[in-house]
């Protein structure tokens, strides 16, 4: 059989791969974290490869029950992986599977994260923002529009992990190094573009000299450009690395800016 008819999927894969879409982060706990939500999207496929054979099936359920946690955006792969060992090997392939399954979870999940979820959020969310403050609804469209377009990456994902079983995974994870820290690059650059536009911090003092008055922004500014901002984001950055929790820096935002337009200092 030819490669790109191993890469043909079955509508029994095709439900398995659609059931991960629609529940992959459903059931998630701390005790198995996303086995349940895994074993349920295998099932049909499960049912369709142990066919006249339910102590198999049995067996073959309660190894994925096991504990199991992955990036949701790169399990496809590992799914497909895991067909193409159990399609062959039946149960006597499950302690494989899972040594397989366990392997993957943490370099998949560091890569997933930050591919598909950090970097893209944290540059699309921060746009959708700023076009909402402006009054715009465009942006709420390019977010879901973002986020459908990296779930359907999980397809051909899905159908490399079965044609290509674990071979891929050290090529895999050298590329996506390698895209890893150039978007990390482009999403700093994006994040630090906006912080201007997003942090609104406009200084009420002003200077007066004869006819000549300048507002305490406007002074600032012709030192650096968005300065208060830029020492606001940097100071919460501080804070995170202190440890301190969100929220705390979230109220003590709130009465800070509070006081400061009180006694005038900010508007």
């Amino acid at each position: 059989m030819s490669k790109k008819e191993k890469t043909v999927l079955t509508k029994t894969q095709k439900r398995s791969l659609f059931r991960w879409f629609l529940n992959g982060g459903a059931s998630l706990n701390y005790e198995r974290m996303m086995s349940m939500a895994y074993t349920y999207s295998m099932l049909p496929w499960l049912k369709e490869n142990y066919k006249g054979n339910p102590e198999g099936l049995k067996k073959s359920v309660k190894t994925h029950l096991q504990y199991y946690n992955c990036s949701p955006y790169m399990n496809p792969y590992v799914m497909g992986v895991n067909m193409g060992i159990e399609g062959q090997g039946k149960e006597n392939s499950l302690d494989a599977v899972m040594a397989i399954k366990t392997g993957l979870m943490g370099p998949l999940s560091g890569l997933g994260d930050s591919v598909f979820v950090v970097i893209p959020w944290t540059i699309f969310g921060a746009i959708a923002a700023n076009m909402a403050l402006n009054g715009s609804v465009a942006g709420i469209f390019i977010w879901i529009l973002v986020t459908w377009i990296l779930k359907g990456l999980g397809y051909p994902l899905f159908k490399a992990g079965i044609a290509s079983g674990t071979s891929l995974v050290n090529s895999i994870e050298t590329k996506m190094k390698v895209l890893k820290e150039c978007v990390a690059v482009l999403g700093l650059t994006v994040v630090g573009a906006l912080m201007p536009t997003v942090v609104k911090a406009n200084v009420a003092l002003t200077f007066k000299q004869g006819d000549l008055k300048m507002t305490g922004t406007e002074i600032l500014d012709q030192i650096m450009p968005g300065l208060i901002p830029a020492a606001l984001v940097a100071l919460v950055y501080w804070m995170l690395g202190k440890k301190v929790k969100p929220v705390w820096i979230i109220l003590m935002i709130i009465v800070a800016s509070i006081l400061c337009a009180v006694f005038g200092i900010l508007k």
